[in-house]
């Protein structure tokens, strides 16, 4: 009698190749920078068995990102020599080879805000070979000669795909005072050759992102970062209106107003309006987005006081902004505050239909920041609200102590109240620790009118960055 041999099957050998190639994709790391890591999906996985090497090496979208940072903030991120192998022994190419001849790219380097060293001599002959597919380009520089890496881009003929460009460049220390008065403008990323480009992210310590030649015009997205020795001014920001008429999504961070025409001593203050700060752009503007991160003015370091948030909000025409997200630094807790200022501000976004103020920090007993989230309210409840009120307004996530909680009740039932927002859920931001302080605070009678317009949720289930 022969014998029939059994092969026995395992497990995965009987998963159909379509659901373990959407398998190995929801591996994936959530940062771009941690996919090139060796125990990171791709490469774990291509390396359990031959048929799983086979299914991975199939998949375009496993190996169509590569993205390298110099930032502390990443857990896994890989050593400069690892770095260094990666690139000189072939990687990038073989990964991007993988995705066959047409499959859009992601490539570049997140830099830290304190780099001082960059890949750009690296990279530069591979953002060449794959121009034409690049998706995603980042490139970061860290000395002034690598600004002509940026000009040799020049002559590449297209970039067809990029839709998202961001440029990081530290290279104010390498730079002598002339060279950045006489700094010509880079013409790398033109419109005639980035026909798709509507993305930007910038942080630049030697200029205004103007220096660098960008389809103004296609830009929907709009990121600007501060640097330490240079930072986002209300001038950046109003000339970037200017030349996006059709941005629609901002982000500002760490942006500074050095107008020192507000420090005329702090006697002043209580009398200025925010009405006496001109407005630079007065069209009508159709973004719809805004994020303001960390604003700082020139009235923090001599102790007056400000809303320096206002400042970027008042001096341009929102019309038709509906999203605001702020997330504020502290003022001297011995300085007043007139965070009146922001109120108009607010009071001047007749569309608004979903406004975050918070911080990155917990409440503590002696930190600062609890005091300027109850001016805000204090100041909000105690306003007049302005014509057509608050009416689109739709969700508004505060941060907040419990210890304040009465406020909120004379804000929502003041300038906040049905009547003028009838539509409105107010979520407030809670410490995690004080959860059961707010549930005893919402059950007591005085907030009775307004607990169904009001919830607490614990400040750990925000993605507050």
């Amino acid at each position: 009698m022969s014998s029939t041999k059994v092969t026995q099957l395992k497990p995965q050998d009987e998963v159909p190749y379509e659901i373990l190639r959407e398998i190995f994709l929801l591996t994936l790391p959530k940062r771009d920078c941690d996919r090139i890591h060796p125990s990171y999906s791709p490469t774990i996985v291509s390396q359990v068995c031959s048929r799983w090497r086979e299914i991975a090496f199939s998949e375009p979208r496993l190996w169509d990102t590569v993205m390298f940072s110099t930032s502390r903030n990443f857990k896994f991120k890989i050593g400069g020599n690892q770095r260094d192998r990666f690139i000189q022994s072939g990687n990038i190419q073989r990964w991007f080879h993988r995705t066959g001849g047409s499959h859009t790219l992601v490539l570049g380097e997140e830099a830290s805000d304190k780099a001082e060293t960059c890949l750009i001599s690296q990279l530069f002959p591979i953002i060449v070979e794959f121009s034409a597919r690049l998706r995603t380009l980042k490139i970061a520089l860290t000395s002034a000669s690598h600004l002509d890496y940026l000009r040799e881009l020049s002559q590449v003929p297209q970039f067809g795909e990029l839709v998202k460009v961001g440029i990081h460049a530290s290279v104010r220390a390498s730079m002598t005072s002339n060279d950045v008065k006489t700094l010509r403008t880079i013409d790398a990323f033109k419109g005639t050759k980035t026909p798709k480009l509507n993305e930007a992210h910038f942080m630049l310590d030697m200029a205004s992102p103007g220096k660098f030649a960008m389809p103004w015009n296609q830009l929907r997205v709009v990121r600007l970062k501060g640097c330490p020795t240079r930072q986002v001014s209300p001038l950046d920001w109003m000339q970037l209106l200017v030349n996006c008429p059709n941005l629609e999504t901002a982000e500002l961070i760490k942006p500074f107003d050095p107008d020192e025409s507000w420090a005329s001593w702090p006697e002043r203050i209580p009398q200025i309006s925010l009405s006496d700060a001109p407005k630079y752009v007065r069209d009508e503007l159709p973004l719809v987005s805004l994020t303001i991160h960390d604003a700082d003015s020139y009235l923090h370091n001599h102790q007056v006081t400000g809303s320096p948030e206002c400042m970027f909000i008042h001096r341009a025409n929102f019309a038709c902004l509906k999203h605001l997200t702020i997330r504020l630094r502290p003022w001297p807790m011995q300085a007043e505050q007139p965070e009146r200022w922001l109120v108009q501000a607010l009071s001047g976004l007749k569309k608004l239909e979903s406004l975050t103020l918070y911080t990155g920090a917990q409440f503590r007993s002696n930190s600062p920041y609890p005091y300027r989230f109850r001016a805000i309210v204090q100041n909000w409840a105690a306003a007049a609200p302005p014509p057509g009120g608050f009416g689109a307004l739709r969700t508004f996530t505060l941060q907040y102590a419990h210890n304040h909680a009465m406020d909120l009740v004379q804000l929502l039932q003041g300038p906040l109240s049905t009547t003028h927002c009838p539509s409105l859920s107010m979520t407030i931001a809670g410490e995690d620790g004080e959860m059961d302080t707010w549930r005893a605070l919402l059950g007591d009678p005085a907030f009775s009118g307004v607990v169904g317009r009001l919830k607490v949720t614990p400040r750990s289930k925000f993605n507050f960055q």
